[in-house]
């Protein structure tokens, strides 16, 4: 069987894996068989580990772990299983209830790592004169769910603090709807104006069969139950303000509620869900599109070789002479090549590079760290920023319209060196880092969440940060962000212009 064919068999399977992730019967989004995990004990019946399906494909866009064994995919790998008659529905959840730490779902690899560190602080809208500090119910998401702003579709859970505690690394939970509530969120500043800010809408559950919580059916019956005043509080302040010199603002507020049905039917028809036919689709093209870029810039064409001597010159001419015979006769130096594929398929990269992994580090480290290096200059251009040649610099490029900033894609990188995509490269990582440093929206590194407060996931993906501030007593919980590692010390970016000279030969590769 050629590679190729064995490829296309493996992912072909996955798709058929796949379909079998869930427990219940869909309603209403179509319908996957179920899988029961056994009804002895409560916690077996409502516990359910996810299985890895996902990553079950070619080698080079495995995610293992330190086991060498395949990750489950949290996000991918679950059903949202929604029951429309019933009001149930799956969620992975992020951040149990009461946690010291707040934790998010990266959607590249389908892992949870640490993102902030929840402290005593005061409300930022001056309503509530109590502390705030730990969130009063937990936070997840519905799998494989979007919702209007193309975010991972939230939820916060009432009920089954010890379950989630216990098993939210690992398993994914079964609830039971009774509303939601519209967010709202403000990019950034003071947003005085409506129009500033953007809305969502989250989903509000209790933990299915929780004695506490059977006869909820709506947010009258639970508000007699929890206190509200302090779960409205932690909502508009638990994520954080923003801050313009030491004041801080409003980041979120809490709209108007809407019952369950109406949750139900406007999320079915604003959200975007993800089938297992529609993730296939969108996980081979991204595969063809990463293969094209690593092939294309992978490889050093025979121009590009620096000949330090009569020896090298000869041996340069040889190699000129072998490759006008070849495929690679057309192959321009790698910064045309660069800038060719940045400005061709970044909108295709930008999506792709947000659900799909385009590597496996364990199968090839240079592939995964050039990609490393091409998402942080791509993710640079989404927050807004583009690399000036002629001052050698990150600027901003801001928006003069909607969906159009100051200077288009086609209108950069124009009159680049080699030299200046070599120092574009080299400074994006330390450019992201430095936006992040300032408290302003941005991307991290993360390889393995370590620590005490961390998953211990394997990650290996850039995360996006809020930019966010904290009201907090101490400085090192209201700069945990902050004080989180950016990108491995150890990794640089390899040159490839004027002053990057190297004797490597035809098909070395660069990361």
């Amino acid at each position: 069987m050629s590679k190729l064919l064995l490829e296309f068999f493996t992912l072909t399977l996955t798709l058929l894996f796949l379909s079998c992730s869930g427990t219940k019967q869909k309603s209403g989004t179509g319908s996957e068989k179920a899988i029961v995990y056994g009804t002895k004990d409560y916690a077996e019946a409502f516990v359910s580990q996810v299985r890895p399906r996902w990553f079950k494909t070619a080698e080079r866009f495995k995610l293992l772990d330190g086991k060498n064994e395949i990750v489950p995919h949290r996000f991918f790998d679950v059903n949202p299983a929604f029951d429309l008659n019933k009001k149930t529905a799956n969620v992975i959840i992020t951040t149990p209830e009461e946690s010291l730490y707040g934790y998010q779902l990266d959607l590249v690899s389908g892992q949870l790592y640490a993102e902030k560190k929840y402290c005593e602080r005061d409300d930022v809208l001056k309503s509530y004169t109590k502390s705030i500090s730990t969130p009063p119910f937990s936070v997840g998401v519905v799998p494989r769910v979007l919702d209007q702003l193309n975010l991972p579709q939230k939820v916060i859970v009432f009920g089954g603090k010890d379950y989630f505690t216990k098993y939210y690394k690992t398993h994914y939970f079964d609830v039971r709807i009774v509303g939601a509530y519209i967010e709202q969120l403000c990019p950034y500043g003071a947003c005085l104006k409506k129009n500033q800010w953007n809305s969502r809408l989250v989903l509000v559950a209790v933990q299915n069969g929780h004695k506490k919580y059977n006869n909820v059916k709506d947010f009258i019956d639970l508000k007699q139950i929890v206190d509200w005043d302090y779960v409205r509080a932690f909502i508009e302040n638990g994520d954080g303000a923003n801050m313009i010199a030491d004041k801080y603002y409003p980041a979120f507020k809490m709209g108007n509620v809407v019952n369950a049905d109406q949750a139900l039917s406007f999320m079915e028809r604003n959200s975007t869900i993800f089938s297992v036919e529609r993730l296939g689709k969108m996980r081979l093209s991204c595969y063809k599109m990463y293969d094209y870029i690593w092939n294309d810039l992978s490889f050093i064409s025979a121009d590009e070789i620096v000949a330090a001597n009569k020896k090298e010159i000869r041996e340069k001419a040889l190699k000129l002479k072998s490759t006008l015979r070849s495929k690679k006769q057309k192959a321009k130096p790698f910064y045309r090549r660069f800038i060719k594929n940045f400005k061709k398929y970044h909108e295709q990269f930008k999506t792709c590079s947000r659900y799909i992994s385009a590597t496996n580090i364990n199968d090839s480290p240079q592939r995964h760290w050039f990609f490393a290096y091409y998402r942080a200059f791509h993710v640079l251009h989404d927050i807004g920023y583009m690399y000036e040649c002629r001052g050698n610099k990150w600027v901003v490029n801001p928006y003069i319209a909607k969906d159009q900033r100051a200077v288009s894609l086609k209108d950069q990188m124009l009159n680049c060196s080699a030299r200046d995509i070599d120092l574009s490269m080299e400074s994006a990582v330390a450019t992201l880092e430095s936006i992040r440093k300032k408290g302003r929206k941005s991307f991290r590194y993360v390889d393995y969440d370590k620590g005490i407060i961390g998953t211990h996931h394997k990650l290996y993906s850039w995360v996006p940060t809020s930019g966010k501030a904290f009201s907090c007593d101490k400085k090192e919980d209201a700069e945990f962000v902050l004080r989180r590692p950016s990108f491995p010390m150890d990794i640089r970016w390899k040159k490839r212009g004027v002053d990057g000279k190297t004797n490597s030969q035809l098909g070395d590769i660069i990361y």
